[in-house]
């Protein structure tokens, strides 16, 4: 990669980062998104960077998170969601990565989804799901993990569904994401996906991330949330489109 194509990227890492700091929205879909997009680095790539700077960045909010989060939510979840991880890696490691329209197609789609479920307002369940609830949505966000480690979209919504406390959602989804991303990394190294240029990215994109949390979060009281959601909203809305229409 060229500098400026790196700086590029880093800029993705910058504006990934700073949607998913203000609306708790996936840093690994939108990071997919604009990389597959512009053509910045490949889709098998970019999943790799993104489980390894998401497994640091979730495993730094566990470090006192780990105290609120309900164990048997986040087994259910996992016991659906590993196995579909498994085939979504396996499917882009043999399959996907020489399918570049087909994997654009499936990120709009995605995007597109997810740009719907952002203005969503889901009003809460008046009890807990019960647990095959979880495991079946674990299932279904385990194979888009597996194929771009972004999971997160299905199993938030039904989160947050949950007359739970806030505190307890949050734990809940950090435990998943930590345990999804790690096995996804795990299966990324046995696969030979961590080239010397992903783990210099991985290096230089980890602080990047880092720092710009740290500059967003305490000013997060001031921004208009609605105001934030819509223009991320449009922005996914023309992103998933042009994904479609360039596959």
């Amino acid at each position: 990669m060229d500098a400026w194509n790196l700086i590029q990227f880093l800029l993705m890492v910058v504006i990934a980062t700073t949607v998913q700091t203000i609306t708790g929205f996936a840093l690994g879909l939108i990071l997919v998104a604009l990389t597959a997009a512009f053509g910045v680095i490949s889709v098998v790539d970019c999943a790799a960077i993104v489980s390894l700077i998401s497994l640091m960045n979730t495993g730094f909010l566990l470090r006192r998170a780990y105290r609120e989060l309900d164990a048997r939510l986040v087994l259910a979840i996992m016991i659906g969601l590993l196995p579909m991880l498994g085939a979504g890696f396996f499917w882009l490691d043999q399959v996907g990565r020489d399918q570049v329209a087909l994997l654009k197609l499936i990120i709009g789609a995605m995007v597109l989804l997810a740009g719907v479920t952002l203005m969503l307002r889901p009003s809460v369940y008046p009890m807990l799901s019960p647990l095959p609830f979880f495991t079946g949505v674990g299932f279904l966000g385990g194979f888009f993990g597996g194929l771009f480690s972004a999971a997160g979209a299905p199993i938030a919504y039904l989160m947050y569904r949950q007359p739970l406390p806030v505190p307890v959602i949050r734990a809940c989804l950090l435990a998943v994401f930590f345990l999804s991303t790690f096995a996804r990394a795990m299966l990324g190294g046995f696969a030979g996906h961590y080239s010397a240029d992903v783990l210099l990215k991985t290096v230089l994109a980890a602080p990047v991330m880092l720092v710009t949390t740290l500059l967003i979060e305490p000013h997060l009281s001031s921004i208009p949330d609605q105001a934030v959601r819509r223009l991320v909203f449009l922005s996914l809305m023309t992103l998933g489109a042009y994904l479609i229409l360039s596959s």
